[in-house]
């Protein structure tokens, strides 16, 4: 494959069980969002790949995957995934591959490697049997970006060996996002030392904040997609519709990336208010964001 190279890239599609309703009904139905989405998309022939940048499933479970794994069987071109803090690790990886779907961890291109990164891989423990495995309860879904000695000295080695000019590393958490509440500064080192010594490393294709954005770390863009489940615009503090990201890449290095939001009468663009800002700046957590909503509707009670 030579000349420009197009992916698009969907994130964050947090698919559920038939029946059950995203977040009590407060967020959109991921479902009916994905099908608006490949609609949007339209016709896949000038498509090289399809990325899902992690959080595919809303709690981890086989069936959530199952019917992920159906609705990416829907494209005529590869579709490879990455898992998110959302995708835990043994369930992800048996119930997402089938033909036409995978989960590699390096794709190569053109002039371009493309590195898959488990942006959580940092939760994983040593298990008795020799294999690495999720932490229990829930820690793996409450973190911001952790990626461990084992994953970063597997990106590492993937940029020592890989012969293609350019990297571009597909990820679920964005690394120093300039969203307060998702901000992880050990996180955040152990990409400042990977970018402080390999410079082919172009840029980065991320999720996880629900909050489309471009920015840079260290002189590299990294392009945060739009998510099915829900969307934020934080100037000014609106609600958006569900979206996925355009991308062209070039022989000589260059990314050109888009938004695309599917603006349609289900997904109405409407400001939110003070507590969803201060949750997004920090100010609150989500234990507390809870809290404070159970409370105002027991006294609407």
């Amino acid at each position: 494959m030579t000349g420009t190279i197009r992916i698009t890239q969907l994130s964050d599609t947090h698919f559920l069980e038939d029946g059950a309703d995203p977040e009590g009904g407060a967020a959109y139905n991921t479902s009916e969002a994905f099908d608006a989405v490949f609609d949007h998309i339209g016709e896949h022939g000038d498509l090289d790949m399809v990325v899902v940048t992690g959080d595919v499933a809303d709690h981890g479970r086989a069936p959530e995957y199952r019917k992920a794994a159906d609705a990416f069987s829907r494209f005529q071109v590869p579709v490879n995934v990455c898992p998110g803090n959302h995708d835990f690790d043994a369930v992800f990886s048996s119930a997402m591959a089938r033909p036409g779907v995978s989960t590699s961890r390096v794709v190569e291109a053109g002039s371009w490697a493309f590195l898959f990164v488990d942006s959580s891989a940092g939760t994983m423990l040593d298990h008795e049997s020799g294999l690495r495995v999720d932490p229990p309860g829930e820690l793996r879904l409450h973190t911001h970006g952790t990626l461990g000695q084992r994953e970063a000295a597997w990106v590492d080695q993937m940029c020592e060996t890989t012969t293609s000019e350019h990297v571009f590393v597909w990820i679920h958490h964005p690394p120093e996002p300039p969203v307060p509440m998702c901000r992880d500064d050990a996180y955040a080192a152990e990409w400042h030392a990977l970018l402080g010594t390999h410079h082919r490393i172009r840029g980065f294709g991320a999720g996880h904040t629900h909050i489309p954005d471009d920015y840079e770390i260290m002189g590299r863009p990294v392009f945060v997609s739009p998510s099915l489940k829900n969307n934020f615009s934080l100037d000014p503090q609106t609600w958006l519709p569900p979206g996925y990201r355009t991308y062209e890449f070039t022989d000589d290095g260059s990314i050109r990336s888009e938004v695309q939001l599917v603006d349609d009468e289900r997904w109405p663009r409407h400001p939110f208010g003070r507590l969803l800002a201060s949750l997004f700046n920090g100010e609150i957590t989500f234990s507390e964001l809870d809290e404070i909503i159970a409370r105002r509707s027991g006294v609407a009670g």
